[in-house]
């Protein structure tokens, strides 16, 4: 995971750990909304007046002006806030402000202590926020039981339990309008905070498939994360096997509804959810297929590894920039794998940060958490090559030539081969050219570029699916 700090070093991570609360016009929010306007504005002396002590040494108004000219560069011109969330984190309150810039939507991440002074200052790419308040947009946009006349099908708000993990997930479960029993997928989300719709910088990735695919005759149920929108749980202890529980909770759903062709359905794992699908899909006799979209093919720190280094190279840095940052970046994550008592760990995080890092301490201490979190430590060793070769049904799996976050030239290549010396002996692995992580059509790649494409998902990355399952299920 590339930590995102006041020297504009920008990247993404694959995941979001705090839990995002609608903010209303808070005393945190509107510090956090004048900090930025300041900034937009070249007021960087009046900007400081809200820091602490240790962001006053560390980012007087010099350093505010050269972060600010180097983000434009990569941005475009600001434009105007567009809204902001707030975080509860240990001692610190976090307003994450989002801002719409000519090329991209970016978040910028204030960190404020219990005397509302400004702790820390990152940027991260705008995910999930404003666009995913509720958790719920589909039913703003199509009222439960309300039948399209445009696509001709029915979506409706549901709820089902996972009684294993004790939580209750919520979702959207669309169904085309037919009276014919139906064949059915389970939308898997990948890493972070996320919605039913898989809201990421302004699209939603999974409303569009769904869309889609009920238009083919395919219904689909896609839910909020556990902690997420309106499922109950604690996102911030989980781990992806407690994620696999609910997926798994969400195949035994729709398995019980009289609409759906039992012997026909499947789960459509996006990123993460690539690694989820499998583990379900091994552990149900109700999961006839899968389809893999950018799924991991190796452990988590090589995707961190690979990543960093793509997303690096697309800015513009030179190799030797590129090679110090992973450098850095393997000894982290060999410290968060290898070093198992927290405390220890904590420590010597702490120095690699604080020390060839160069973050604050504020900044350290919410990396550390992160890192240390039981998702990240999870995330990092598992190897989903195993539970690929145990699978047994029919697989899709797919990448954009341009994933910069979950590179195909790594990833693709260790999912044909756990999948040919597996069990399915019926699978399919396509690199899709020009399509970047979210699958659409991108120029670079960058996550950065994702708010500044139009469409949500390539309609060649839809036929794929929609043609492919067709198939499988025609049987």
């Amino acid at each position: 995971m590339k930590r995102i700090a006041i020297a504009a070093m920008l990247s993404i991570a694959l995941m979001a750990m705090m839990s995002p609360l609608e903010a209303a016009e808070t005393k945190e929010s509107g510090i956090a909304r004048k900090a930025v306007t300041l900034f937009s504005e070249g007021k960087y002396k009046e900007m400081t007046g809200y820091f602490d002590s240790t962001m006053t040494k560390a980012a007087p108004p010099e350093r505010l002006r050269a972060i600010w000219t180097s983000l434009a560069g990569q941005t475009g011109k600001f434009e105007r806030i567009v809204g902001d969330s707030s975080f509860a984190y240990g001692n610190y309150r976090i307003v994450l402000v989002t801002c719409k810039f000519q090329k991209t939507l970016l978040d910028v991440k204030i960190v404020l202590d219990k005397s509302f002074k400004i702790a820390g200052l990152f940027f991260v790419p705008a995910r999930q926020n404003q666009f995913e308040k509720s958790g719920n947009e589909a039913a703003k946009n199509n009222k439960s039981g309300e039948v399209s006349r445009k696509t001709g099908y029915i979506s409706r708000d549901v709820t089902f339990p996972n009684r294993k993990g004790g939580v209750e997930l919520a979702g959207t479960l669309t169904l085309p309008d037919s009276t014919r029993k139906l064949p059915a997928v389970l939308l898997v989300a990948g890493s972070g905070r996320n919605d039913r719709n898989e809201t990421v910088a302004g699209h939603a990735v999974f409303k569009a498939i769904a869309d889609y695919l009920a238009s083919r005759g395919i219904a689909v149920l896609r839910y909020d994360k556990r902690g997420v929108g309106k499922s109950t749980g604690n996102y911030a202890d989980a781990t992806t096997e407690d994620f696999a529980s609910d997926a798994l909770a969400g195949v035994e759903y729709l398995a019980g509804l009289r609409e759906i062709d039992h012997r026909k359905i499947g789960i459509i794992g996006h990123s993460e959810g690539g690694e989820v699908a499998p583990m379900v899909a091994n552990e149900s006799r109700s999961v006839a297929f899968v389809v893999l979209m950018a799924g991991p093919g190796v452990q988590g720190y090589r995707i961190i590894l690979s990543q960093i280094a793509a997303i690096d190279r697309e800015s513009g840095m030179s190799d030797s920039s590129v090679n110090a940052n992973v450098a850095l970046e393997n000894r982290i994550l060999k410290t968060v794998m290898s070093v198992k008592d927290s405390s220890r760990a904590a420590r010597e995080l702490k120095v690699l940060l604080t020390g060839k890092a160069g973050e604050t301490e504020v900044e350290a201490d919410a990396s550390i958490r992160e890192l240390l979190s039981p998702w990240y430590r999870t995330f990092l060793s598992y190897d989903p090559r195993p539970a690929l070769r145990k699978l047994r049904c029919p697989v899709l799996a797919i990448w954009g030539s341009k994933d910069l976050q979950v590179p195909p030239k790594e990833n693709l290549p260790a999912v044909r081969e756990a999948l040919k010396s597996g069990s399915s002996g019926n699978y399919r692995v396509v690199e899709i050219p020009g399509l970047n992580h979210l699958f659409q059509e991108a120029k670079t790649g960058s996550p950065f570029e994702y708010g500044t494409i139009a469409e949500d998902i390539s309609p060649k990355a839809l036929d794929l699916i929609g043609d492919w399952i067709v198939k499988q299920t025609a049987k």
